[in-house]
């Protein structure tokens, strides 16, 4: 089969970056299995990297975090400045306190992918599917700063039920929205907060370390059955689904991928409106695709209050989407003022 040349309509072109030759070889080969995708350059540097975004201005960029000189990191904030493009952080499972695939979120990432192994078809399907996601999400050359305001008084609902749940979803360009709408939340939060963020098998611990360093909740991975506790977030084990088997209780379940997610938004959020209802809040953040747009409906129509992050302030505005055209997110707000409007409802204020 002949390989359309590179630059012809429809075929995505890819920057590969990592320092060892092998693991760059192997990337190359997983993604030009497809005839639509063609690597256009490898870098084994950070400088490299940035010379050759500029010449080739990739489509995409795979990003290793991990290299000598400039690393992934300074590479990224450097690409993201000058030539800005997608960027999928493509990376080994974190090591101990290693959180730096999720730091590199924060820099300008759109998301992170566990790097698959020679053989394993499944996570090369995966990847390419991932890439080929990415690459059409518009990126800017500089973060908005997200600072914490008081929102509009449209935003507060006026149910007096107290809340004891707090239930946030988020995919692709997540890990900084979670931060962000959470940035407003005291350790003293009157609410637990359960959290399904879609990540590679393995990152699941590092991702806790980097919420538990940036926000001032505590912040537990449910690896097994947990009780529901104020000012405690709640985050989905490596390939388990988080549910709510009763109103005091979060604990992880093997049930079977739902719509390709283990952990499911959608999963979650319908547990949550069986066992919470108008006690509980829905939140949608930046993410590919439809999961969790189900299960907000499903909470909305239980009572919950539900929100949606706006579009302008997506980084990819896929899940929040999809919960608006479903019907289940009661309010779009842009993500400066989620956490905000959470704590207001939290707190039992009404303006």
């Amino acid at each position: 089969m002949t390989r359309p040349l590179r630059g012809s309509l429809g075929v995505l072109r890819v920057l590969v970056v990592d320092d060892s030759p092998v693991c760059r070889a192997l990337l190359r080969e997983i993604l030009e299995t497809d005839v639509d995708i063609v690597v256009v350059a490898e870098a084994a540097s950070g400088v490299d990297a940035i010379r050759l975004v500029r010449l080739h201005r990739p489509d995409l960029v795979t990003m290793d975090v991990r290299m000598p000189g400039l690393d992934g990191l300074a590479t990224i904030e450097r690409v993201m400045s000058e030539s800005p493009c997608p960027i999928l952080v493509v990376t080994s499972a974190p090591n101990g306190e290693d959180d730096l695939a999720f730091e590199a979120t924060r820099r300008g990432a759109l998301d992170v992918a566990a790097k698959p192994s020679a053989g394993d078809r499944a996570a090369g399907l995966a990847l390419r599917a991932r890439v080929r996601w990415l690459s059409s999400v518009p990126v800017v050359r500089h973060l908005p700063p997200v600072t914490a305001v008081r929102p509009a008084s449209r935003s507060v609902s006026s149910r007096t039920s107290k809340i004891r749940l707090v239930a946030l979803a988020a995919s692709a360009g997540g890990p900084l929205a979670v931060v962000a709408a959470l940035a407003a939340l005291p350790a003293d939060f009157g609410a637990g907060v359960a959290l399904v963020q879609h990540l590679p098998v393995g990152f699941a611990q590092s991702f806790a370390r980097y919420l538990a360093s940036r926000t001032a909740l505590r912040v537990v991975v449910a690896g097994r059955r947990v009780r529901i506790e104020l000012g405690t977030l709640m985050l989905a084990p490596d390939a388990a689904h988080l549910v709510c088997s009763d109103g005091d209780h979060v604990e992880p379940s093997d049930a079977a991928p739902h719509a390709g997610h283990r952990p499911s938004a959608d999963v979650l959020f319908r547990s949550v409106a069986v066992h919470h209802g108008a006690s509980a809040i829905g939140v949608v953040l930046s993410g590919i695709g439809r999961d969790g747009a189900e299960g907000l409906r499903a909470m909305r129509d239980a009572g919950s209050m539900t929100i949606a992050q706006d579009e302008a302030t997506s980084t990819v505005y896929g899940m929040p989407r999809a919960a608006l055209e479903a019907g289940g997110a009661e309010h779009v707000l842009p993500l400066a003022s989620i956490g905000a409007t959470v704590l207001e409802r939290v707190q039992g204020v009404v303006r």
